[in-house]
C-alpha cells in the first residue's frame, strides 16, 4: 500500500542554517554506541534486543535536535560568595565559555532561561523533588518546526541514547498552528547526581522530534475467544513472528 509522504519543516536564522554541528538529523542516523556493538543473534534459545522491531521503531522514530551550543552547567555547588549550595549554567557564546557571563545564550536571548519550582507545583511535587527543588534550566531552541494541518510533535528525551546527567521535559505541541520555537526546560537527575560540574558539547542528541496524526479516540471492553489454530500458527517458528506478521516498515527521511 502507497502512504503520502508528509513534510515537516525546520527553519532557523540563515546565520544559523548551514551549521552542520546543529542541523536536525534522522533518528536513525543517531543510535547510541552501545546499541551498536550488539550483535545480532538468532537460535532457540533467543535473540539480541536487535531484532527486536519495537524496540528499534522507538529509536529510530522521527527525527533528532542536537544541542545547539556548548553547555555548562554547576549544580547544587557550594557558593563561597552566598555560603550555600548555588546552580548555575551558561552556554558558549563565540566557541568561547564565559566564566563572567553564567546564563548568557546568544539565540533568542530575550527569553526566560529558567521556571521556578513554583510554576511545576512546587518543592513538594514530585517532578521538583526529582530536580532536586532546584529552578528548572531551560535550553533555546533554534529551530521553528512546522508540520501539515492535524499533525502535531512529541518532544522527548532520544529513546535509550539520553545523556546520564538531565533530560528534557516530554511534551506535544501542536505544530501545525504553534508559531515560535519550542524551548525545552530540562529534568535534571539529582538522584544519582546531587551535586556536579559538566559541560555538554554541541551537537549532543538532546531531543527527538516524533510527528503523529492527531485523532480523536475513546476506548471499550470487550471479551473475546481465542482463535488456537491462528495462535498455533503464530508461535510455530522461534523467531522474527512479530516481523514476519505484524511489522510495517517505518519510513522517515
Amino acid at each position: 500500500m502507497f502512504l503520502r509522504k508528509k513534510k515537516i519543516t525546520f527553519q532557523c536564522h540563515p546565520d544559523l542554517l548551514d551549521v552542520k554541528e546543529i542541523e536536525p538529523k534522522l533518528s536513525s542516523h543517531c543510535l547510541p554506541d552501545w546499541y551498536k556493538k550488539i550483535k545480532v543473534l538468532h537460535h532457540s534459545k533467543g535473540r539480541s534486543i536487535k531484532s527486536c522491531m519495537p524496540f528499534m521503531d522507538s529509536m529510530t522514530a522521527g527525527y533528532i535536535l542536537p544541542l545547539p551550543q556548548d553547555f555548562y552547567i554547576e549544580y547544587n555547588i557550594y557558593n563561597e560568595k552566598l555560603k550555600k549550595k548555588d546552580s548555575g549554567f551558561r552556554f558558549s557564546l563565540d566557541g568561547q565559555i564565559d566564566d563572567n557571563k553564567l546564563g548568557d545564550y546568544n539565540l533568542n536571548s530575550s527569553d526566560l532561561q529558567i521556571h521556578s519550582t513554583d510554576q511545576l507545583g512546587g518543592d513538594n511535587s514530585y517532578i521538583s523533588k526529582k530536580n532536586g527543588s532546584q529552578a528548572f534550566l531551560k535550553i533555546l531552541n533554534p529551530w521553528k518546526i512546522i508540520t501539515p494541518p492535524g499533525y502535531s510533535c512529541l518532544f522527548t528525551s532520544p529513546h535509550y541514547n539520553e545523556n546520564d546527567y538531565w533530560n528534557i521535559l516530554t511534551a506535544i505541541v501542536d505544530t501545525d498552528t504553534f508559531e515560535g520555537m519550542v524551548n525545552f526546560p530540562i529534568l535534571i537527575n539529582h538522584d544519582k547526581y546531587p551535586e556536579f560540574k559538566k559541560e555538554f558539547k554541541q551537537g549532543m542528541p538532546y531531543v527527538q522530534v516524533i510527528p503523529f496524526k492527531r485523532d480523536s479516540w475513546y476506548f471499550k471492553k470487550e471479551s473475546v475467544e481465542l482463535n488456537s489454530s491462528k495462535i498455533f500458527s503464530y508461535f510455530s517458528k522461534f523467531q522474527d513472528r512479530y516481523k514476519r506478521h505484524n511489522w510495517i516498515r517505518k519510513i522517515w527521511k
